[in-house]
């Protein structure tokens, strides 16, 4: 009896668990908001994570071989976005400095000023070739797959083209008097030099029934940012010369519905920043 009365007690087990999957298979298809919002009441989200919590971040450099001086595909997730560096000879707009332009294949549009941070993080000096030419660098994004949180997969991946970019060797033409690039391997070109590695960390917000507390929810999936009210971007900077605790906020992009973020919630999103920085550092080293 007590064997029969063990297996039914099991199997019961097995019943509720199922019928809990079930459950919520059902409330995700037919009701997605309810499904995600019954998660986050209990301060979880539906693949697991806690709110602070990015997805696994995974990142390769130098798939594409032909025709690219760096390359990097970055995956956040189910996100992927893969970048190209090209490269052009052509006379700068600043003197002793190259330049850089940043374009996403799929869209012409970025809504993070993808350009501007990276002019800042390079030193555009090392693009310099002398006989007033110098180095443009081309940087082109493409989305394989969108699953949420564009901002970061689109500067982490450029961030990650541009460490793995090389300049080849060149030389000046005598009879044209024009700067030649020369017949050589990534491997004997020469790095790029930067200011500092920028690093984002983009957060979902979002405010509970009552109006005054706030969930700031890392790296938001597409299911997730259908639901937000607002969007906090912040992009840290770490140079070599500072400590773990000297980090420097270079940009920060806020959009954000009613009643808004208070000082403490902005204190918590920088805190969580710099935690995000040394997690893309490992990546990039």
């Amino acid at each position: 009896i007590l064997e029969v009365v063990a297996m039914t007690t099991v199997a019961m087990a097995d019943f509720a668990a199922e019928a809990s999957q079930s459950w919520a298979s059902t409330l995700k298809d037919l009701d997605p908001p309810s499904f995600l919002k019954k998660f986050w009441s209990k301060s979880t989200r539906s693949d697991g994570r806690l709110f602070s919590m990015c997805r696994r971040t995974r990142m390769t450099r130098g798939i594409l071989k032909l025709r690219t001086a760096g390359s990097s595909l970055i995956q956040l997730g189910n996100t992927q976005i893969v970048c190209g560096i090209s490269l052009l000879v052509g006379q700068p707009s600043i003197p002793d400095n190259g330049d850089l332009v940043v374009t996403r294949a799929d869209s012409p549009d970025f809504s993070l000023p993808l350009q501007s941070i990276l002019t800042e993080m390079l030193d555009l000096s090392c693009l310099a070739l002398g006989e007033a030419q110098a180095w443009r660098l081309q940087v082109t994004l493409q989305v394989l797959e969108d699953d949420g949180n564009l901002n970061d997969a689109c500067l982490l991946a450029a961030v990650a083209a541009l460490t793995d970019t090389r300049l080849p060797p060149t030389q000046r033409n005598p009879q044209t008097e024009r700067i030649e690039i020369m017949e050589s391997s990534q491997e004997n070109g020469s790095s790029l030099k930067f200011n500092y590695i920028p690093v984002p960390l983009t957060l979902g917000i979002y405010f509970g029934k009552d109006q005054k507390t706030t969930f700031l929810l890392a790296d938001p999936t597409v299911e997730e940012e259908a639901l937000l009210q607002g969007q906090l971007t912040i992009v840290v900077k770490l140079d070599d010369k500072n400590t773990e605790e000297q980090h420097n906020i270079v940009h920060v992009q806020h959009s954000c519905a009613p009643p808004g973020l208070k000082r403490e919630d902005l204190a918590v999103a920088a805190h969580m920043a710099y935690g995000r920085d040394k997690e893309i550092r490992e990546l990039l080293s």
